[in-house]
């Protein structure tokens, strides 16, 4: 009975000795064929450069970091298409203060900035009544509405209909920068 308890006992290390073996292999296999890819975009060593700064001709320098011809051209092809991103400024609405629809004895305090285009005109006189819209809103919302993540989120995707829609479209996005209930 002893020697049946002890072969089981050796059995289970020795299981587990070559499953931890096993693994190190393929972690190891993994990891070098993954430096492969980087060494061969890399190039297999670079050229010395001359004393006064000039490469011997037909000399080229590769360093581990730099893209290959392919990868460069899909880069500024990528870069070339797409649009200049436009200015934006950022626009502070004071501080929203109200109580909660329920339960009724929760204060709100709401900070938000609102992003638009910086050519956009008039939008500043439009933000004490973004304020006043929102303000309105804030009021019928429960706190289990605004609960969690996903309730975050809704606030800020209902506020941000609220600007554009006051704002005629000017508004791009809006961000909650304190939301405190008490």
């Amino acid at each position: 009975m002893a020697k049946t308890g002890q072969s089981s006992g050796i059995g289970a290390i020795i299981g587990v000795a070559i499953a931890s073996i096993l693994a190190a292999g393929l972690g190891a296999g993994a990891g070098w064929t993954l430096s492969q890819g980087r060494h061969d975009d890399a190039g297999k060593s670079a050229a010395p450069a001359a004393s006064n700064g000039a490469l011997p001709s037909g000399a080229t320098v590769a360093t581990r970091d730099a893209p290959s011809p392919a990868h460069v051209g899909a880069r500024v092809e990528a870069t070339a298409s797409a649009p200049p991103p436009a200015a934006i400024k950022t626009l502070l609405l004071p501080p929203i203060l109200t109580v909660v629809a329920n339960p009724r004895n929760t204060w709100l305090r709401l900070e938000i900035a609102v992003l638009a285009p910086a050519d956009e005109h008039g939008i500043e006189e439009k933000l004490g009544q973004l304020g006043d819209d929102m303000l309105s809103y804030l009021r019928t919302i429960e706190v289990s509405q605004i609960e969690g993540p996903s309730g975050l989120r809704f606030l800020k995707d209902d506020l941000l209909e609220r600007a554009r829609t006051r704002t005629n479209g000017q508004v791009q996005d809006i961000v909650i920068r304190t939301l405190v209930l008490e």
